[in-house]
């Protein structure tokens, strides 16, 4: 008596599942085919490898017996969902989920037990996630024999399947455009079709809603899309589908740079042309980030040095620039090297670390009392801004040791053409990436360097004299203002309670360094100052770890005592809200700086609390200052290793996740949408 070749069906809400095997009996060394069976109520779908807009796509896990090993699954033929503006990709009435499984040529049981367990999300109006286990048990013979009650539902399964075609076809990202080339007539000829679309199969590469602009080269079929929004990325190749009214094709799309194609015959984003207009940008907005205000203050020491050393102006001028270039590229490579390692990041990542914004604040608190002439001191950690004086020999790395420290302060800043330049640059290969912070670089040296291999170019600043020890005394203040602001930033990053021991260790430092002014003139006995100098360095020293220590327990209850409007998100406050009625999430942390000003510009204003007020929305905070395992499984349902995330839930719709920047009118046009769709 044959082993049954169906699982019991497993009723969930919406949808039952049941797992199929095409054989009655197997044999080992080969292998066959099953597949989980998914039949949703009418109206109601699941999704695609590439859910869309929202959604997710349907998982199956196995628990197999050693020498047992599936394949992949082989998805039929998508459907696309318009909800509003959105657009999902997902399978209505009955779906079949093929997988090969293959066994070794040693295994030795009698049987073969198969057993997973599948996650899917049914929507209709409103999504509902469900699982089920599965399992059958099928007897091993010395050859495997079809199994006939089942064979019907496999022929309808290969029939819901794309025909699988080996035509060439590339992807190109270039700037807000995604391009595909297919390179066969086939392709040409479908797309001549009315109903013809492509389906990429890799997330949040391509606008799903739109059509795409299609264009006909040859016999080569070019289809082009707006890059989506929460684009981070693509690894290698995916499967695309080519869908028209009469037929579906499935292809796996490589990177454009294997296509072997000459440059001059794709729109590559490596292009002369393109490239160089993005140099140019680099320059340009390097070049305007001398005006910016987080990039005076270091600058204003550099000026002071060029004005106050003019034997040595091409030297100082050379080690300055190579400080900048090759700090911009150590800052650039580092970002690089983090994205591709999953991690969620921006341009000025460093000043994210509380470590950092307390010793720069130590630091530019050190450069302005030297300015300030409460002590002198060429030989310490204020070296770095003492540029005032100095031997020649110390003059290079004084220099170059100032290029750093403009690059490391500058970084949040963001002048003009500079976006298009760091926008294009991070989603581009390394070296590529890497040429455009150092141009970027350049144009941030290029005035000083421009002094410095000029000669005549210095003939526009002031001979020194005796008014240098006054503007010395004047570039004091954009110092203390630099304090001041990256006092600021710790707070936001730790709470008033690390900010108050950072206050301390300034002062306390404040301190020591007047004691060791008064101890170069001359002033008290040298072994008594050295003593109390060293005790109260070692304090400052303690204060500021302290300052650090309690940045894990303040900055939270700092961000929270600002915004009474919202309640903490946690799994159940968000069921539980949801079941009440419409629902806005935000997912965000201490140190985001996105995050932050999204909260300041458009979610803690008195608009949207009005807004949230007039449509009784829930608003919900997750906070990831710190991991929170919870928080991080959130993220990654909708396809996110970082923050920011904002996702409106609205009754009998789909979850809507908003774009990364917020503005009032956005969240208002995204709400009102949903409570009063066109």
């Amino acid at each position: 008596m044959n082993s049954p070749t169906r699982s019991p069906v497993v009723e969930q809400p919406h949808l039952d599942a049941q797992l199929l095997t095409e054989h009655s009996t197997v044999a080992a060394g080969e292998s066959f085919w099953v597949s989980v069976k998914l039949v949703p109520e009418q109206g109601w779908h699941t999704y695609w490898i590439n859910p869309g807009d929202s959604g997710l796509a349907t998982q199956i896990e196995w628990q197999l017996p050693d020498g047992v090993e599936v394949g992949p699954i082989v998805w039929p033929t998508a459907e696309k969902y318009r909800i509003g503006p959105l657009a999902n990709y997902g399978f209505e009435g009955p779906t079949y989920l093929l997988q090969r499984i293959h066994i070794a040529a040693d295994y030795s049981h009698d049987s073969l037990e198969l057993s997973n367990r599948v996650d899917w999300l049914v929507c209709e109006e409103y999504c509902i996630p469900g699982h089920a286990e599965l399992s059958l048990q099928l007897p091993l013979a010395n050859e495997s024999v079809v199994a006939t009650d089942n064979q019907d539902s496999f022929a309808q399964a290969r029939n819901n399947l794309p025909e699988p075609v080996e035509w060439p076809i590339f992807y190109d990202v270039d700037g807000n455009t995604v391009t595909f080339m297919v390179e066969h007539a086939d392709a040409v000829a479908m797309a001549n079709d009315g109903d013809f679309y492509l389906f990429a199969g890799a997330g949040e590469l391509v606008e799903h809603a739109e059509q795409g602009q299609v264009e006909i080269s040859d016999n080569t079929l070019i289809v082009q899309r707006t890059r989506n929004a929460y684009y981070y990325g693509v690894d290698g190749d995916f499967p695309v589908q080519l869908v028209n009214s009469e037929r579906a094709v499935e292809l796996r799309a490589r990177p454009v740079a294997e296509s072997g194609m000459p440059s001059d015959s794709r729109q590559s984003s490596t292009g002369s042309p393109r490239l160089a207009l993005v140099l140019t940008f680099a320059f340009l907005g390097g070049l305007i980030l001398n005006l910016m205000p987080c990039v005076f203050p270091v600058l204003s020491l550099k000026a002071l040095a060029v004005a106050n050393h003019a034997e040595r102006r091409l030297a100082d001028s050379l080690w300055y620039s190579l400080g900048v270039i090759a700090t911009f590229v150590a800052i650039a490579a580092l970002l690089l090297a983090l994205r591709a390692s999953g991690a969620a990041l921006g341009w000025g990542f460093q000043l994210q670390s509380p470590w950092l914004i307390a010793l720069l604040a130590l630091l530019f608190t050190a450069i302005g009392l030297n300015l300030s002439g409460l002590y002198q001191m060429a030989t310490s950690v204020s070296r770095l801004g003492n540029m005032a004086s100095g031997s020649a020999q110390s003059g290079a790395r004084q220099s170059f040791a100032t290029g750093v420290l403009a690059v490391v302060i500058a970084s949040p800043c963001t002048a003009p053409f500079m976006g298009v330049a760091l926008g294009f640059a991070i989603v581009q290969p390394a070296p590529i990436a890497l040429l455009v912070f150092a141009v970027l670089g350049l144009g941030l040296a290029f005035p000083f360097l421009l002094l410095g291999v000029i000669p005549g170019a210095a003939r526009i600043l002031p001979k020194p004299g005796a008014w240098m020890d006054s503007f010395k005394q004047w570039m004091a203040i954009p110092m203390y203002l630099t304090v001041v602001w990256l006092l600021w930033v710790f707070t936001r990053q730790a709470g008033a309670n690390a900010q108050a021991m950072l206050l301390v260790a300034l002062v306390l430092m404040a301190a020591s360094l007047w004691l060791y002014g008064r101890q170069q003139m001359g002033s008290g006995k040298a072994v008594i100052n050295r003593i109390v100098l060293l005790v109260m360095l070692l304090l400052t020293a303690a204060s500021g770890y302290a300052a650090i220590a309690l940045q894990t327990t303040s900055g939270t209850s700092a961000a929270q005592a600002q915004n009474q409007h919202w309640q903490a998100w946690s799994p159940d406050s968000l069921h539980s809200a949801r079941e009440q009625g419409p629902v806005f999430v935000n997912m965000t942390a201490d140190w985001c700086i996105t995050c932050l000003a999204n909260e300041r510009v458009a979610l803690n204003t008195d608009s949207t609390r009005t807004l949230f007020n007039d449509y009784n929305i829930t608003y919900l905070k997750g906070d990831w200052t710190l991991q929170d395992p919870a928080i991080t499984e959130y993220l990654a349902q909708y396809g996110r290793n970082g923050v920011p995330l904002y996702v409106i839930y609205w009754p009998g719709e789909d979850p809507q996740v908003l774009p990364q920047i917020l503005t009032n009118n956005l969240v208002r046009e995204r709400i009102q949408l949903l409570a009063d769709p066109v």
